[in-house]
């Protein structure tokens, strides 16, 4: 019976101690889109152009001179009347999805958001606008905001 005891006892602290050691950091994380600049100006026509294209549609979206998004469209729905969704998956970057939407106000105000996000990237990209209305790409460093939870 110690024999039993002793070998149950060995099984569950080699499966505490194998989960231990599944939390550590995982080192495939990366930086993709380091070799672009912090911040791009995008035209609004760019972005409305963007939202015409069809589910199964290749397309290339023009950020800048540098950054050329191409991909997939894998959707693109009016979820309600003020609200258009679409998701771009990248032929260059593996992972990677470039997500817009389009809001309209109550009125006929349209504003712009999105994000470009890879699961495996240290950074993403996300689209802000000002007071004067205009839309800028602007890359997010993770490391500088999300915690290691990794000890």
């Amino acid at each position: 019976m110690k024999t039993l005891t002793k070998a149950v006892l060995v099984l569950l602290t080699t499966a505490a101690s194998m989960s231990v050691f599944a939390q550590k950091n995982d080192k495939s994380i990366k930086s993709i889109f380091i070799e672009f600049p912090g911040s791009i100006e995008i035209s609004k026509s760019t972005l409305k152009n963007t939202l015409v294209a069809k589910p199964g549609q290749s397309v290339a979206i023009r950020f800048n001179e540098k950054f050329v998004f191409t991909g997939k469209v894998m959707s693109n729905e009016l979820k309600y009347s003020d609200l258009q969704s679409m998701i771009v998956k990248s032929d260059i970057y593996p992972n990677t999805l470039f997500q817009l939407s389009k809001i309209t106000d109550e009125g006929t105000k349209v504003k712009y958001v999105g994000r470009i996000i890879n699961s495996d990237a240290l950074e993403v990209f996300e689209i802000r606008n000002d007071m004067a209305d205009n839309y800028q790409l602007q890359r997010i460093d993770l490391d500088r905001i999300l915690q290691d939870c990794s000890y």
